[in-house]
């Protein structure tokens, strides 16, 4: 059974934690593929985010929350403080580019790579082998926003990226997983990358 569900984007198990720790220990991969998984306890009272906290289980579990159970989020990310950094890119944008337009960015404000809580971009940027890279090496989670998350979110600057319906890209991200709702560099553009910062 679990391997046919290898391939979905996230799954909800109303059983015991052990059960599908034991059932996915065999499909799953890494981080980067491996499916949202969020657990339910038989009696409908606790979502646990189980595999992919920050890449859909996390929210899946607030979703369970306003349906009566309690979400039991265990990452680190939402109770730290620190810089969310904001990012575009274009496609052909390398790795190490984006490392070097961010660590600008961050030497800007006088902040460095141990400041920043969480990166962030526009959802479509998914399955990025060079955001992966970015993200292993400031050792720090990647989220990815969707259309209406973004255009939900009140800017400062104006984008190019209302080309792809999109109000904002950076700034936007930055700004939804900040914690004070304050910008301290707004968009900025390094070559092909932009980068906004926020607290």
């Amino acid at each position: 059974m679990w391997e046919k569900l290898a391939d979905c984007d996230a799954i909800v198990a109303i059983m015991p934690t052990g059960i599908v720790v034991r059932g996915v220990c065999g499909i799953i991969k890494s981080k980067w593929a491996d499916p949202a998984i969020v657990v339910i306890d038989k009696g409908m009272n606790y979502a646990v985010p189980l595999l992919g906290g920050h890449h859909g289980a996390n929210e899946i579990a607030l979703r369970l929350e306003k349906l009566g159970m309690r979400a039991v989020i265990t990452t680190a990310m939402e109770f730290e403080d620190g810089l969310s950094v904001g990012i575009g890119f274009r496609k052909n944008s390398m790795a190490e580019e984006i490392i070097c337009a961010i660590e600008r960015a961050l030497k800007e404000i006088g902040a460095g790579k141990n400041d920043i809580r969480v990166i962030s971009t526009w959802e479509g940027k998914k399955g990025s082998e060079e955001l992966i890279r970015v993200s292993d090496y400031f050792k720090r989670p990647l989220m990815f926003l969707s259309d209406q998350e973004i255009n939900s979110t009140e800017v400062l600057s104006e984008s190019k990226a209302d080309r792809i319906g999109l109000k904002s890209v950076s700034e936007a991200c930055a700004l939804y997983f900040s914690r004070e709702k304050k910008i301290l560099l707004p968009k900025k553009i390094y070559g092909g990358v932009t980068v906004a910062i926020a607290r």
